[in-house]
């Protein structure tokens, strides 16, 4: 792939020359590449799996930019030479990740803290947090606040006599709707 500098026949050029060469905006760059010729072999169901993904990746990306708002905050948070768009579609392919749960200051009674650590690519937009006894019953869910240091916390409103065992799980969400889960026994 290569870039077109300062060329005024090609420059703002998009679509196929002959059967070799490909002309694509990207950025307001015009770039020329290989034309991509179709593939002869049947997509396996990993493949046909893929496609299905980057398609709702790409319906999600199309619907943001619809919406003005959603838009310029991905034009924001948007590197340079990555449009808005691409960053959408990125965001929509890729899941947020709960990196870690702090349990260390949850004793059990109400008022005790969780702190999650959990990122994405674009940013995450909520953190549910459940609580489990040993046995598996519903302890309690609720949602985490935001940090200033952009961690989560969750504060338990139920006390739990039986601490031993327990789980917590985090769920993280994105602007897409992704989700990513994380949990720990104690």
């Amino acid at each position: 792939m290569g870039f077109v500098k300062d060329n005024y026949v090609t420059t703002g050029a998009s679509g196929n020359v002959g059967n070799l060469w490909s002309f694509r905006q990207r950025a307001g760059r015009t770039v020329l590449a290989k034309q991509r010729g179709a593939n002869s072999k049947p997509p396996t169901a990993k493949g046909l799996a893929i496609q299905s993904r980057f398609k709702t990746s790409v319906d999600y990306a199309l619907n943001a930019m619809k919406d003005p708002a959603i838009k310029a905050a991905y034009a924001a948070a948007a590197p340079r030479g990555v449009s808005a768009f691409n960053l959408a579609l990125g965001d929509a392919a890729q899941s947020p990740v709960v990196n870690r749960i702090d349990s260390t200051k949850y004793h059990g009674a109400v008022g005790d803290t969780i702190e999650i650590d959990a990122t994405d690519n674009f940013k995450v937009t909520g953190v549910v947090v459940t609580i489990d006894n040993a046995a598996g019953a519903l302890i309690e869910t609720g949602n985490a606040v935001m940090l200033e240091n952009e961690n989560w916390q969750y504060t338990a409103t139920v006390a739990n006599a039986a601490l031993a065992g327990s789980k917590i799980t985090a769920v993280a969400s994105d602007l897409p709707a992704n989700t990513g889960t994380l949990s720990v026994t104690l």
